[in-house]
């Protein structure tokens, strides 16, 4: 047999086509350029898939015209068949809304389950809030209303018309909004008629302003906003909400009632410069959580500016097994806040601690300064943490200064993982070799506890938080690669440039 003798396409072609049915679409198609006997196999994926999906990858090398026309011609070879899921990510001109709302109607009557329209390309000004590149929204046709066979709902950089009808949305379980034009009353409406509503994602919709999840009846068990900076009152009263995610300015005034059956939260205000003056107004009606995560923008902001009354601490978290810090920079007053953090809001029975600093720090230090100054710390012990992970860790005398902080305090600690940059561990410098004897010198309550210095691919840091996402670091597509001129006169611009 032959080095170089193709055995894959010696089988039988019901076989072939078994194969490239397996494989995602883009992958199928790709297979069309092996030889002539593949060139139609990739169409048996196509009209079998229950899931259609394009993406970044369908699109590159594409003009719009082009990617419309592809498209068109897919959901044509796929015929009458269901659909469960239908995702696109399209930037479109007006000139292709009716092609929009074409595409929506047709996987409309395929009962399609899961609808993601994501429109969200465009040029967004330096604070990521309002589009400039004069492209109108696309109105969602009222037909989507009308759809009884929908669960999962997302869209991006869409408009509703106004009144909503949502009758028929009763089966709908997730929505997930982003720059949207939804507005308190549309959302009240959705509440009272997505009646199987359990996942809500809202992400800068900017004309929200008092938000109301209430109703003993509401089945909401998840809910996400990021940045939406009009709200300045908030009531939840949700008897089944388990997680609630926000990220933006926590100076709103707030009225939590049932909120009992909440396990995880996340309040992060890094990357705004609003005032974080409620924080721990909020984190109060929290208290009882056993997932935590908060940043150091907020704590510096309430602590630093002593925004919180010393009347109402300790306030004792008194669930919480895993507390993640997000830190925006490390200087002396971070970890002042730090420290105060843990003595304001003891934990007894914590277990996991997580500490992210940002990939971008960039300290200047003379490597025989490192020595870790002895100053008076909070007389604190943690006597169930077990585990502690810090993500981007440097070296410097301040981080040194918080690894030997919580080593010395923490009775029963198994491991610290310090997750270097993947490329400076790779680089055995003399820095790095004289950190590592600096943290073989540290003094340990826990005598089994063990360091861990690895990278951010090593198995050994396979501890993570259960909130993995940091919303002001999520990438937003857009900007640089589409240039304002062309979009204020229409023009069509190649995919590869309008999609990232």
């Amino acid at each position: 047999m032959g080095r170089g003798e193709d055995r894959i396409s010696n089988l039988p072609n019901e076989i072939l086509q078994s194969i490239v049915c397996l494989m995602p679409l883009k992958d199928a198609i790709r297979t069309s350029t092996l030889s002539k006997r593949w060139i139609h196999f990739w169409q048996f994926n196509l009209v079998s898939s229950t899931s259609l999906h394009f993406g970044e990858d369908f699109s590159c090398n594409q003009s719009p015209k082009q990617f419309v026309a592809n498209l068109d011609r897919y959901l044509q070879l796929h015929g009458n068949r269901n659909l469960d899921k239908f995702g696109i990510l399209f930037s479109p001109f007006e000139n292709f809304f009716p092609k929009l709302e074409n595409w929506v109607s047709t996987v409309l009557a395929k009962g399609v389950k899961e609808l993601d329209l994501d429109l969200s390309q465009g040029v967004l000004n330096s604070y990521r809030e309002i589009y400039m590149d004069d492209r109108m929204p696309f109105v969602i046709p009222d037909s989507l209303f009308y759809c009884n066979s929908l669960t999962h709902l997302s869209l991006s950089r869409c408009n509703f018309s106004e009144p909503l009808n949502l009758t028929n949305l009763v089966g709908l379980n997730s929505l997930s909004l982003d720059h949207v034009n939804l507005n308190d009353e549309m959302l009240t409406n959705i509440l009272e008629k997505c009646v199987s509503l359990e996942n809500i994602s809202l992400k800068r919709c900017e004309f929200l302003e008092v938000v109301k999840f209430v109703g003993d009846k509401l089945k909401l068990q998840k809910l996400l906003m990021v940045d939406c900076r009009g709200v300045y009152d908030m009531e939840i009263s949700a008897p089944k909400l388990e997680s609630f995610l926000y990220h933006g300015s926590i100076s709103f005034s707030h009225s939590f009632g049932n909120v009992s059956k909440v396990t995880d939260a996340y309040f992060c205000s890094v990357g705004l410069e609003d005032n974080d003056e409620e924080l721990f107004g909020v984190l109060s009606e929290f208290s009882h959580v056993k997932v935590l995560t908060i940043c150091s923008f907020s704590l510096i902001h309430v602590i630093v500016e002593e925004e919180y009354n010393e009347d109402d601490f300790p306030m004792e978290l008194r669930n919480l097994l895993e507390l993640q810090l997000v830190m925006d920079s490390i200087s002396e007053e971070h970890l002042h806040c730090m420290f105060t953090f843990f003595h304001l809001c003891p934990s007894p029975f914590l277990e996991k601690l997580f500490i992210q600093f940002p990939s971008n720090l960039d300290q200047q230090y003379d490597i025989s300064d490192l020595v870790i100054a002895e100053k008076n710390t909070p007389d604190i012990v943690f006597q169930n943490l077990k585990w502690i992970k810090i993500t981007n860790f440097d070296g410097s005398p301040l981080v040194l200064k918080l690894v030997k902080f919580l080593m010395e305090k923490a009775t029963v600690l198994e491991s610290i993982f310090l997750v270097m940059n993947q490329c400076d561990i790779s680089n055995n410098s003399l820095s790095l070799r004289i950190v590592r004897g600096q943290l073989s010198i540290l003094p340990k309550a826990s005598k089994d506890a063990q360091i861990v210095i690895c990278g951010p691919l090593d198995r050994d840091c396979s501890i993570n938080p259960t909130h993995n996402t940091f919303y002001h670091q999520e990438k937003y597509r857009n900007g640089t690669t589409v240039h304002l001129d062309y979009a204020t006169r229409g023009e069509n611009i190649p995919l590869d440039q309008e999609f990232l």
